[in-house]
């Protein structure tokens, strides 16, 4: 690690701290104790404001509550940020869509005419393809909120309950086109797992009664998910198919090589069979169904409807 870059990093590292020892300096970047007094001094004329004490609580105090030092990013740092900027510009559906041109112009126009040049032929000859969002999100900012805020949300969402349900939501992912939330309705008990476009109406509720904390929220969703997804299945893959499933999978598979074969496992529910089906078709030549046979009947009905098409 280059000198300038290690300062930076020390910045960071120091920036919620109050107090430091010579010796963390050391072991958090494998640095000497000559080197590690040599930053401190750099440290220091870079505008770090602390005094030293002597003694078994001694150590360096910092005596501005907040460090307000520039941190700088080196070019890798930052062609690495306007790369991020690029592969995430087609997820147009977020609260923050209308910001990620603000916030390229800003950045670029505080860097160097030499880097601004550099950062705009990365764009033009560097070009990432991503997956845009399918559908508008009517309600992503209040849902993100909630899911922050661990907010209870009154809400209506027909994918598999008709009608306005109580709900607590842990997480937000995007997958395939669409964003999701794995959501609890309080009055059934149960999870599900709901697209964010078919939300028809969000309101936040004052809690009138004991709602789970998001630690809670997660052993539960755990818990659901061993019981839930309890059909164990098994496909054969080749390795065209490997790069299609790390592309775009699901946290129930995983992808396990056994000699020079390679095989996808996991495990699905029965009503979502359907879902699992319509998955591996997607795959086309790629994937084997080998069990169970519930599932290699159903993958085989459906390949026979589509040569019915011809």
């Amino acid at each position: 690690m280059k000198k300038s870059e290690r300062l930076n990093q020390e910045l960071i590292y120091l920036s919620d701290k109050k107090v430091f020892h010579l010796k963390e300096l050391e072991e958090a970047f494998t640095i000497s104790e000559r080197t590690a007094l040599r930053d401190i001094a750099d440290l220091e004329q870079l505008g770090l404001a602390f005094y030293s004490e002597t003694g078994r609580s001694g150590g360096y105090h910092i005596t501005n509550s907040k460090l307000l030092l520039p941190i700088r990013f080196n070019t890798s740092e930052i062609n690495a940020i306007f790369f991020a900027l690029q592969a995430i510009k087609n997820i147009s559906e977020t609260p923050y869509s209308n910001e990620y041109q603000k916030i390229q112009a800003k950045l670029l126009k505080n860097l160097p005419t030499r880097l601004q040049e550099q950062i705009k032929l990365q764009e033009e000859f560097v070009q990432y393809v991503s997956q845009p969002s399918l559908n508008k999100v009517i309600f992503f900012d209040l849902l993100l909120k909630a899911c922050i805020d661990n907010d209870l949300i009154l809400a209506e969402n027909q994918q598999f309950i008709k009608g306005k349900q109580k709900l607590q939501l842990l997480d937000l992912f995007y997958q395939a086109g669409n964003w999701f939330c794995h959501a609890y309705n309080l009055d059934l008990k149960r999870w599900f797992v709901l697209r964010l476009d078919k939300f028809r109406m969000v309101k936040q509720l004052k809690s009138d009664r004991v709602i789970m904390s998001k630690n809670e929220l997660s052993e539960s969703y755990q818990e659901y998910e061993q019981k839930h997804y309890c059909i164990p299945y098994q496909c054969l893959l080749t390795k065209i198919g490997e790069q299609k499933i790390k592309y775009n999978s699901y946290p129930i598979m995983q992808i396990m090589h056994q000699g020079q074969k390679i095989y996808l496992n996991g495990r699905y529910n029965k009503e979502e069979l359907h879902y699992l089906v319509d998955y591996l078709i997607s795959l086309g030549s790629e994937v084997k169904v080998l069990k169970p046979q519930e599932l290699r009947d159903s993958y085989l009905r459906k390949l026979k409807q589509i040569i019915k098409q011809y």
